[in-house]
């Protein structure tokens, strides 16, 4: 079970298992995005320098069995926002055993994570090789988010871009399925 491979634990159908695919989103700069705009009438045009209204981090997984997106808001991102994601998802999962397949970020892999993982027997921890992201699948949410979302988006506020993304995830429910 030590090296399951992510293929072997993505075709697992075990019902007691809950895997989650996991990354943080990338610091999300709240200004005006460009995007499709279909216009004859006038040419569109987005200023190069602008000021940032605020920046966003957003830890996200996804579960590959149901398609459900979980997402937190910080203002930063280190092992300890991880550690504080990790325990949401126990707390959503009661009983059953938690697999998070993620990258080999340095914070993923840190000392205060190790410790907390192995307080915590329920959560098994998945890392992907170096340089295999395309087989996180979070990625693909992250894609649909900036398309549908950020793209051509100009948020006055973190708060307005916060229930924007809330509302997008809340809406599609599960948007992998």
């Amino acid at each position: 079970e030590k090296y399951l491979t992510i293929r072997a634990l993505y075709e697992d159908k075990d019902e007691n298992k809950v895997k989650i695919s996991f990354d943080e989103k990338a610091k999300i700069a709240i200004k005006e995005y460009f995007g499709s705009v279909y216009t004859k009438e006038k040419k569109v045009t987005y200023p190069s320098k602008q000021k940032v209204k605020g920046l966003l981090e957003m830890p996200a997984g996804i579960n590959i069995q149901t398609g459900k997106v979980h997402y937190w808001f910080y203002d930063w991102k280190n092992s300890f926002v991880v550690i504080e994601c990790l325990e949401s998802l126990l707390r959503d999962y009661p009983g059953k055993e938690i697999y998070v397949i993620m990258d080999n970020w340095s914070a993923h892999k840190s000392h205060d994570v190790k410790v907390w993982n192995a307080l915590h027997s329920r959560m098994h921890l998945v890392y992907l090789p170096s340089n295999a992201s395309f087989l996180n699948k979070i990625e693909r949410v992250f894609s649909f988010l900036s398309r549908d979302i950020l793209q051509n988006s100009n948020f006055q506020t973190v708060r307005e871009a916060m229930e924007r993304i809330s509302n997008y995830f809340e809406k599609e429910g599960s948007i992998m399925v």
